[in-house]
């Protein structure tokens, strides 16, 4: 019985969370899960869903109510980062975070991990470029915000770590696979004419 209630405890707690990031842009996986715990009473340090529990109730909140909004945000940004992902190429991006599991909302970023050693190589070609953006610590680690349209670009270094999993355990993807993700432009095309 007990199993039973944290399961239903942490469904609970990932719904809400989802909700969080949904309508408010918490960006903070682990922030969302502390908060929507504390808003149900219950405790925020023990028995927290994990992020693809709350991708999951992101994913299933935003199929009931607004389908098509979703899946045409989640196209536009896919797209979006596919261009940006080609701009920097040399630095064999993964893209990870809300856009590559689905989960995305307006408030969603694009985020990045580059595997990379050091950061100049990456910055020295940002200017090179005139690409504007803003340095910011990660949980202790350096990441780049890109300013960009329709949404910004965060930007991670993951030297030394698994090429398959971003920082927070969540499965990454390659340009090469988020290609084959996005329907072929005479596909669209067709779709747009209709």
């Amino acid at each position: 019985m007990r199993d039973a209630h944290t399961s239903q405890n942490r469904t609970r707690i990932a719904d809400l969370a989802a909700r969080m990031i949904a309508e408010h842009g918490i960006q903070d996986y682990a922030l969302a899960k502390r908060k929507a715990a504390r808003s149900l009473g219950l405790p925020d340090t023990r028995g927290l869903p994990s992020n693809e529990e709350v991708d999951a109730a992101l994913i299933y909140r935003q199929s009931l109510y607004e389908p098509e909004e979703q899946a045409a945000l989640l196209l536009a940004l896919r797209q979006q980062a596919v261009a940006v992902m080609r701009v920097f190429r040399q630095f064999n991006p993964s893209l990870a975070g809300m856009v590559a599991s689905g989960a995305v909302s307006e408030h969603s970023l694009i985020e990045l991990d580059i595997d990379a050693d050091s950061s100049k190589d990456f910055e020295q070609f940002l200017v090179n470029q005139n690409i504007e953006f803003k340095t910011q610590d990660k949980g202790g680690r350096m990441a780049y915000l890109i300013y960009s349209e329709p949404t910004d670009v965060l930007v991670r270094f993951t030297a030394g770590e698994g090429h398959h999993f971003s920082s927070s355990g969540r499965a990454r993807i390659s340009l090469a696979q988020l290609e084959k993700l996005l329907p072929h432009p005479d596909v669209l095309a067709d779709t747009l004419a209709h």
